[in-house]
């Protein structure tokens, strides 16, 4: 497992109390669907620049719809 995979599965088990599975990121449904709030989606991608130090785009942010979405952009950090 990627460490950026690696740390949104901790992160939004801490900050949001949902497990993320790899059926769920596969399947490629919003995060909606798992109870991720806007808020909490911010307050994930935060903690991940922060524990990860580094600086995402907040362009390409703007076009992810899903949870696939995101780890297919992280991977590009690892």
């Amino acid at each position: 497992m990627s460490r950026t995979l690696k740390a949104l599965k901790e992160i939004t088990l801490d900050r949001a109390e949902v497990e993320l599975t790899d059926e769920f990121i596969e399947s490629g449904q919003p995060f909606k669907d798992i109870g991720v709030d806007s808020l909490d989606s911010i307050e994930i991608l935060v903690t991940l620049e922060d524990e990860l130090d580094i600086e995402l785009d907040n362009q390409r942010l703007d076009e992810i719809k899903n949870v696939k979405d995101l780890v297919e952009y992280l991977a590009e950090y690892d």
